[in-house]
């Protein structure tokens, strides 16, 4: 059996090592790329060459982060501080893992009833918000 002090300096040679580990790092950090709401409707599960491969909760939220999908990419490689670790990302309709409990979830004030919401609700919201916006 090799000991971790003869194995470790080989392991931080690798190049494809440190990325893998700076890409976890980046979305161990889900909440601040997406947002807190986006966050609890979907998980980054793995990351391989550059992709990222994310579970969500449902289809219609599935298309939500499609639709913010170069966004998300330039949020990840912010995060990370490379300009080129995430490429792509991928969403897929699966279970969302087992996540612990947050004593206080941080919620935005205008946002406290958003989780009682559908996705319709919000999509009518936000189209609402983007019309008052446009008219300053």
């Amino acid at each position: 059996m090799r000991r971790v002090r003869h194995v470790l300096p080989a392991a931080m040679a690798n190049e494809e090592i440190l990325r893998v580990a700076r890409a976890q790092a980046a979305m161990r950090r889900w909440p601040e790329v997406v947002g807190t709401m986006l966050a609890e409707k979907s998980f980054p599960d793995r990351f391989g060459r550059g992709t990222v491969w994310v579970a969500v909760e449902g289809s219609a939220w599935a298309q939500e982060l499609r639709m913010m999908k170069d966004k998300i990419l330039k949020r990840l490689n912010e995060v990370a501080g490379e300009s080129n670790l995430f490429t792509d990302v991928r969403f897929g309709v699966r279970p969302l893992p087992e996540r612990l409990a947050d004593p206080e979830p941080v919620v935005e004030p205008e946002d406290k009833d958003i989780r009682q919401m559908s996705i319709r609700e919000i999509a009518e919201r936000r189209l609402a918000k983007w019309k008052n916006e446009g008219r300053d």
